[in-house]
């Protein structure tokens, strides 16, 4: 008997293991409360049963509630539609509030009142029926949009699958650029979000190459992996998908608020959080994913006749030395236009030839290229170009520097190039008399910051941008990752209204260190500024907290330098996040001989450098 229990409990045990390492199945990960049922459904038919020439008049509150459904020829422009939706809107209204003055009055009621009441089941008091006159929203149709976006998916839905695999993560994660972008990987949003994963410049750059080269944002390969390292991080900060999904769209920072508010349940930050930008777009945010979920498990169903987008196979093939766009592709026997499509990254500039895409860079090239001869006809031609810039360069003359002693001009016959004050060099590893304290700041004279030096640091930061961001009459100067959006929103103004105000047409981009004139009409200078510090401290501390700040060195800029390089490949550091310790120098304005102060981070417990 008791050989029998052993054997019993070793095969329970067996078992109890083998359950444990089950994985979880995708449709179990996004079960949801019931309460978001009517919200998915609502959005289910937006995306496959309304089309784009129909908009859906409804609650705000209660998606469930839909007044009206109206249909518009297709020859009508956007404003005019739209100009009718609103004429609609203001008809329903009426009719709301004339419900909410006496709605027992029976008599002489259109079918729209009967319907509306209907909808109300009879019983809504007064109040109910004001409240929902101020809830009316006119909803454009999506089938068309989600159908084209469909099409372009199916080609990158296994390769974006795959990198959420390869992480750990849901792979239905891959359909949230349903809602971004509809798949398109030259999406641009009105306020600078860019892309498939429509990442914002700021934020891009974490994660990304974003430059006067290249921006990665627009490369639909290497925009998925920074997607999938966002929403990991938002999951491992609040543990929640609905929480983590909606964070994507509003912002961990934000989402972190409510959550220190109201706890980590999802459906209650929904319904309680109250902001002022965490409105409708928001809170409906997991709610239209959860609808892209059902639709994608049998999309056949909904979308019978769609057809895949065809995409030419590429390889991509990193430089080994620097070239020129247009160059690149006649030696791969294409046009510069054809060479783009495969390359949306490359910014107009590297595309028209007037930078060299560097070495190390990748490009994504036709599948059937001899990589090999490519590579070979790249080094024939920069050794042509150096010898014809040889031929034309005339001959120089170069001074000795009154440093060199006469022994080193004997030898020498070029100007030395100077050494970098501060050079940044392994914790033990030691050079003559160098060692690790001679290169630290006196002012973060200590290793391992602490949660409170952190604080410490973002307190001294905010101090220093309030000397900054002074406002000199109704002017400011702007700052880095600052858009033209962001001052709209945060003086309360349109964005064209800026735009008249300082005489840019319809320009939208703006640049570091630009006289811009505001408008407070609306807000006090005040409230700007606080919104304005929080903006720049949220970028700030996202990043102090995933990595732990140990040192600081100060770095003199050689000739030929890129300091976008050096931050990237050296140190690993974002540039903006270098611009907050280099508060009143110009990243893109650095000349040979400035320092930067930069600032290192903790890697597997030592602070090292990487190469």
């Amino acid at each position: 008997m008791q050989i029998y229990d052993s054997k019993y409990k070793f095969l329970l045990g067996i078992l109890i293991c083998l359950l444990w390492f089950v994985p979880v199945r995708g449709d179990e990960i996004w079960v949801y409360d019931s309460t978001l049922e009517p919200d998915v459904q609502f959005w289910k038919s937006i995306f496959s049963l309304y089309h784009n020439n129909q908009y859906v008049i409804h609650d705000t509150e209660n998606l469930s509630i839909i007044y009206k459904v109206v249909s518009f020829d297709s020859s009508l422009s956007d404003y005019q539609k739209e100009k009718h939706v609103e004429k609609i809107k203001d008809e329903i209204k009426e009719i709301l509030l004339k419900l909410a003055k006496n709605p027992e009055q029976r008599e002489d009621r259109s079918h729209l009142e009967n319907y509306i009441l209907e909808m109300f089941n009879n019983s809504a008091d007064p109040a109910t029926y004001k409240q929902a006159s101020r809830q009316l929203r006119g909803q454009q149709g999506m089938r068309n949009s989600f159908e084209q976006g469909l099409a372009r998916s199916i080609p990158y839905l296994p390769y974006m699958k795959e990198i959420f695999k390869q992480k750990g993560l849901p792979q239905e994660l891959a359909y949230l650029p349903h809602i971004e972008s509809s798949f398109n990987p030259r999406a641009r949003s009105r306020v600078g979000a860019t892309g498939m994963w429509q990442f914002m410049r700021s934020t891009g750059r974490l994660y990304m190459k974003v430059n006067r080269i290249i921006d990665e944002r627009y490369d639909p390969f290497i925009s998925t992996q920074a997607a999938a390292r966002l929403l990991s991080y938002n999951y491992k900060k609040l543990g929640d998908w609905g929480l983590s999904i909606t964070a994507y769209n509003f912002g961990l920072a934000g989402i972190k608020r409510a959550v220190r508010i109201y706890g980590s349940d999802y459906i209650k930050v929904r319904e309680s959080f109250n902001h002022r930008k965490f409105k409708f777009a928001s809170r409906n945010f997991f709610p239209e994913f959860l609808a892209v979920l059902k639709i994608m498990q049998n999309y056949k169903k909904y979308f019978p006749e769609v057809e895949a987008v065809e995409m030419a196979p590429t390889v991509r093939y990193q430089l080994q030395r620097r070239v020129k766009f247009p160059k690149l592709a006649k030696l791969l026997g294409m046009s510069v236009s054809e060479f783009k499509r495969l390359n949306l990254a490359y910014s107009s500039r590297a595309v028209k030839g007037r930078i060299s895409i560097p070495a190390g860079y990748w490009v994504n090239v036709p599948i059937e290229s001899d990589l090999a001869t490519l590579e070979m006809n790249i080094q024939n031609l920069s050794e042509t170009e150096k010898k014809i810039r040889k031929a034309e360069k005339p001959p120089q003359k170069y001074a000795i520097s009154n440093s060199f002693s006469s022994e080193d001009a004997k030898t020498s016959d070029k100007t030395a190039i100077p050494e970098p004050v501060f050079e940044y060099r392994k914790p033990g590893v030691t050079s003559g008399e160098s060692s690790w304290d001679d290169y630290m700041l006196v002012w973060y004279k200590s290793f391992a910051y602490s949660s409170t030096d952190v604080a410490d640091l973002t307190q001294q930061l905010r101090k220093d941008l309030m000397v900054k961001f002074a406002i000199h009459d109704d002017y400011i100067i702007v700052f880095s990752n600052e858009t033209l959006g962001h001052y709209a929103d945060w003086l309360r103004v349109s964005l064209r209204g800026l735009q008249r105000l300082n005489g840019l047409g319809r320009r939208k981009t703006i640049y570091q260190g630009q006289r811009m004139k505001l408008d407070f009409s609306r807000v006090t200078v005040e409230d700007f500024m606080q919104k304005r510090l929080n903006y720049h401290l949220d970028i700030l501390n996202g990043f102090l907290e995933e990595k732990e700040l140990v040192n600081f060195v100060e770095y003199r800029i050689h000739p030929g330098e890129s300091v976008w390089e050096l931050a990237r490949s050296r140190y690993q550091v974002p540039m903006e996040l270098i611009q907050y310790f280099n508060i009143d120098s110009d990243m893109n304005r650095m000349y040979p001989g400035d320092i930067l102060r930069i600032p290192v981070f903790q890697t597997n417990k030592s602070a090292e450098e990487t190469l």
